[in-house]
Order: C-alpha cells, then structure tokens, then sequence
C-alpha cells in the first residue's frame, strides 16, 4: 500500500511539474514566439520526465 501512495504520489508531482513548467516557459517566451506553446510542452515534458526519474531514483535508494 505504501509502495502505491509513493508511485501516486510521483505521477501527481510530475504531472503539477509539467503544468506548472509549462506554463512558465510560455509566459516567458509569449512576447517574442507566438506558438510559445510548441517550445513550453516540450520542456514541461522533460522537466517532468527528470523529476519522476530523480524522485524514482531517490525512492530505489532507501
């Protein structure tokens, strides 16, 4: 049961990661590129895919 909330736990950070990292780069890059999304999507995406590795990573070392 633990090992289940420590897995939900992971996909929910990464998942607000990718939101939140998202949304950031756009912001930022909106006055200057007007598809800023093309370039937040794939970042959020990367972010969030290295949180969950590092936090999985992490978790394997306890």
């Amino acid at each position: 049961m633990r090992e289940l909330l420590n897995l939900a736990f992971r996909i929910l950070t990464c998942i607000a990661i990718f939101i939140g990292v998202t949304f950031f780069v756009a912001w930022l890059l909106e006055s200057r590129i007007f598809f800023s999304l093309f370039i937040g999507i794939p970042v959020g995406v990367i972010g969030a895919l290295a949180a969950f590795a590092i936090m999985t990573r992490y978790h394997a070392k306890k």
